[in-house]
């Protein structure tokens, strides 16, 4: 499938399932190659990827409904129970982190970029985040990008054995999609887009 067409076919897919059709082998092929394909200033390589299949998967889900019971009561809370457990439904999950250390390194190296490196470490990771969904759906499959960070960020680094320096940006569910997500309207690309040529 061409690179325009997978970009019109990705959307934000939150009803997911495990019944995949795809091998686990070409998903780790595919997001190695993807994690080693994406830039990065001073190709610094600073993006991790950790992939969570069955009951880490499942794991990191259950963890996350448990700790949303103490934040938010109620109907509140059932409404967030029944979206993290669509994203539990799929077939795994992609954390995406930075590696700290490798940024402090290049601080210290180069002292003029200093304020830079962390922008940058999230400029680089955010394209990693968007290849890696792109990929996904040349498999043929769905996913969302999630950022519940701060409140799974202790779990993951004990429950995973995750270098302390590693930082952790976002999560990504996956699997095979159930219900495909409605098309969202475009805005006026004239209020977006601009040539200016002398």
């Amino acid at each position: 499938m061409a690179l325009l067409d997978l970009l019109k076919k990705r959307h934000s897919e939150y009803v997911l399932s495990n019944a995949i059709t795809v091998s686990e082998t070409e998903i780790e092929s595919t997001l190695k190659d993807i994690l080693v394909h994406t830039p990065s200033a001073f190709h610094s390589q600073s993006q991790r990827m950790v992939l969570l299949l069955g009951q880490d998967h499942e794991g990191f889900w259950n963890h996350l409904i448990d700790v949303m019971k103490n934040i938010v009561q109620g109907e509140q809370f059932e409404q967030t129970k029944s979206k993290l457990l669509m994203f539990k439904k799929g077939y795994g999950t992609v954390l995406f982190f930075d590696d700290m250390e490798t940024i402090e390194k290049l601080q210290a190296q180069f002292p003029m970029y200093k304020a830079n490196f962390t922008k940058w470490s999230l400029e680089q990771n955010g394209m990693l985040q968007s290849n890696v969904w792109v990929g996904l759906t040349e498999l043929g499959l769905g996913g969302s990008l999630q950022h519940y960070n701060e409140l799974v960020d202790a779990y993951v680094k004990k429950q995973y054995d995750i270098p302390e320096k590693w930082e952790l940006r976002a999560q990504m569910p996956f699997g095979k999609v159930v219900e495909p997500a409605s098309a969202k309207p475009a805005m006026d690309l004239g209020k977006r887009f601009y040539i200016k040529k002398s």
